[in-house]
């Protein structure tokens, strides 16, 4: 641990032993005010659910919720916090992506009083209270598994995992989870960056593909590169490639349903909005402290994908 990350372990762990309370509590009929960071991709239909669960929750706890949306961008994210603690914002529910980045500015968030609950992508080094969102590694692991099961992937055998960023927290973690299941039966993999648009990432893997043709597997780290895999595979001559990957969206649930996908790791999104919100509510009227949530390491595939395919963009 860097001396910068270990004095902002030490801050954060102060922070949570004397600040137990907004600067000053509210009553049950007070409104709380609450921002609620989207760390990217305008329109990328993966976070309709987190947005839908935050607003119900704001609507049920009597929230007043500000919903912003940093473009990629960390430096927008600092900057919309910045702009939560000089409005005297209740809580904060930022998705800090890159590492180290936001170290600073959630802890004055916390030194201002703020609640600050993080969501989808996590920095336990930051100060933050809780982090509600998914395990990557243990994910990771659960379909690289059920890759190599389901289609007896062997030793000497490549897969690629195509991932929106490669650089972001969540990229490495998932692909660490992946890699240690292949690396253990000893299959080579590969980690490509695709970025967030869909034409653009069926066209990098099939591209990759094309150049790879011995590839015998697809791993998706992302919604977006999941949801293109069958048809990727299906341009570069490589029809029925054994492919899964990560997150629900009609897309994927489609390729499911149709047998094109084996499986996909659902991390509930729903409540990666609705939960962060509610731990805020209730931290200031009642300082009972939020805690962090494991939204899921669950499977999907066909044999429970129609919840999956019935609620998308709401609830799944």
């Amino acid at each position: 641990m860097t001396r910068n990350r270990l004095l902002a372990a030490l801050s954060a762990a102060i922070l949570g032993l004397s600040i137990a309370l907004p600067a000053q509590a509210k009553l049950d009929n007070d409104e709380v005010d609450v921002t609620l960071i989207v760390h990217c991709c305008p329109g990328n239909v993966f976070f309709e659910p987190v947005m839908f669960g935050a607003r119900e929750a704001a609507e049920k706890f009597n929230v007043n919720l500000d919903i912003q949306n940093a473009e990629g961008d960390p430096q927008r994210q600092i900057n919309i916090i910045e702009t939560a603690i000089a409005n005297r914002q209740d809580g904060v529910v930022p998705m800090i992506s890159v590492e180290d980045a936001m170290i600073e500015v959630i802890a004055k968030a916390r030194e201002a009083g703020m609640a600050v609950v993080s969501s989808n992508i996590d920095d336990a080094d930051t100060a933050r209270q809780a982090f509600v969102g998914q395990d990557f590694i243990a994910s990771g692991y659960i379909i690289g598994s059920r890759m190599i099961a389901e289609h007896g992937l062997k030793e000497g055998d490549h897969c690629v995992a195509p991932v929106e960023f490669p650089d972001l927290i969540y990229a490495g973690e998932r692909y660490a989870g992946v890699k240690k299941a292949l690396d253990a039966a000893g299959i080579t993999s590969e980690m490509i960056g695709t970025g967030d648009q869909v034409a653009e990432n069926l066209n990098i893997v099939a591209e990759y593909l094309l150049a790879n043709p011995d590839t015998d597997c697809a791993i998706g780290l992302g919604n977006v590169p999941t949801s293109v895999l069958p048809q990727a595979a299906e341009e570069a001559g490589l029809d029925g490639l054994p492919n899964g990957g990560f997150d629900v969206n009609p897309r994927i649930m489609e390729n499911i349903n149709a047998g094109l996908t084996t499986a996909t790791m659902d991390q509930q999104p729903f409540w990666q909005g609705f939960l962060p919100v509610m731990f805020i509510a209730y931290q200031v009227r009642y300082n009972l402290a939020p805690g962090s949530v494991d939204t899921g390491n669950g499977v999907v595939d066909a044999s429970n994908a129609q919840a999956a395919t019935d609620f998308a963009g709401t609830y799944r």
